[in-house]
């Protein structure tokens, strides 16, 4: 038999896979970027770091603002008028305070803010514990002595001073003056979004910069406290829809009937003797609603007044309840419509179940339902 030829395949080269591919034009992409960066001397600025100090910014203000509060209501304790008199003094005086504890300590060079948006000042060169003071000179100081002389101007009216006079060209120089520091802060605040180097026109001067102070800290966005602040706010919305169906008298006069028959105790009746020793024609609510007032009264005048009669508290417009005592017809409807079926009787503690217009021949028989 003759042997069958064997035929030689050439070997197969293994499939190329695509992520290689991907990964090499990636990584030859990134290091022309950074051979480009190092050339040009460009710092690569992430953009979530300018959202970090726009926050931190506005977290420096409202630590200013809750520091604010609590001392504006103790000086309005001494004087009405200080707190609107001096206002640019407490703010300067709290942000100097601040200041001085947090970004002028040596270890930690950023505002309460800044630390939580993980930032810290950083510069080039020499000086920079005298760039940090002076940023809280020209920023703190130089803010409130320029608020302080607007302040001034506006309330002494020295825009309505004659054309040439000095106040008049003072006010006229000062309004010019803020026109261009308030452009020269757009620009500044447009070539910050661009860069992100520098947030005020102040730290620009000082070449002072905001950086990472923990680099190796991940930049991730933390959604907890807001989160947090839905749940809240939901809840309180939810409270605030449920309380207005909620009556307190008939919960409590629930609650405690549910309490005493789960102890096993007695009917609490709560029956006052004084409103039980009561004349018939007198209505007991405006008896007990004016105990209070008059005790506190009499206390004041020296005189002491027992007597119904003199307390104004005869039933108008009498209605009776199903136990024959009276009331007023307001007094009695108010108390039946909060307490509902656990409105009870001031002089005999029985249930009120229905009331009736109280005339000197009605009988219960012969009784009007409300």
């Amino acid at each position: 038999m003759s042997e069958t030829p064997r035929v030689t395949l050439p070997p197969q080269q293994a499939p190329q896979q695509p992520w290689k591919h991907a990964w090499s034009q990636t990584i030859s992409r990134i290091q022309d970027n950074l051979g480009q960066s190092r050339l040009t001397g460009n710092a690569v600025v992430p953009r979530n770091a300018r959202v970090n100090k726009l926050d931190s910014e506005l977290l420096d203000a409202e630590l200013t603002g809750m520091i604010r509060e609590p001392i504006a209501k103790a000086m309005s304790l001494l004087d009405s008028r200080f707190v609107d008199r001096h206002h640019l003094e407490i703010d300067a005086a709290i942000k100097a305070v601040l200041f001085w504890l947090s970004v002028a300590s040596p270890q930690r060079r950023a505002t309460y803010g800044q630390s939580l948006q993980n930032l810290a000042y950083a510069s080039t060169g020499r000086g920079f514990a005298r760039r940090i003071r002076l940023l809280g000179i020209l920023s703190i100081g130089g803010g409130y002595l320029w608020a302080r002389l607007l302040n001034t101007m506006s309330t002494g009216g020295w825009a309505n001073q004659p054309l040439h006079s000095a106040r008049s060209i003072l006010w006229r120089l000062a309004q010019r003056i803020e026109r261009i520091v308030k452009v020269a802060a757009l620009f500044n605040f447009v070539a910050f979004i661009a860069t992100g180097q520098y947030r005020s026109l102040v730290e620009r001067a000082l070449g002072l910069r905001l950086v990472s102070a923990r680099p190796q800290l991940s930049h991730s966005v933390s959604f907890e406290f807001l989160n947090r602040q839905l749940v809240w706010h939901a809840f309180t919305e939810f409270v605030m829809f449920a309380l207005p169906l909620v009556n307190p008298a008939k919960a409590r006069a629930w609650a405690v009937r549910k309490i005493r028959a789960v102890l096993r105790l007695p009917a609490a009746t709560g029956i006052d003797p004084a409103i039980a020793a009561l004349p018939d024609h007198i209505c007991a609510i405006c008896f007990a609603s004016s105990s209070a007032t008059r005790s506190s009264a009499d206390a004041d005048s020296g005189a002491v007044t027992d007597d119904p009669e003199a307390q104004n508290c005869s039933a108008i417009n009498p209605y009776a309840t199903g136990c024959g005592h009276r009331y007023c017809y307001v007094c009695i409807k108010t108390r039946v419509m909060a307490e509902g079926d656990e409105c009870t009787c001031l002089r005999c503690g029985k249930q009120v179940d229905h009331i009736y217009q109280f005339t000197e021949t009605a009988t219960v028989t012969s009784q009007g339902l409300c």
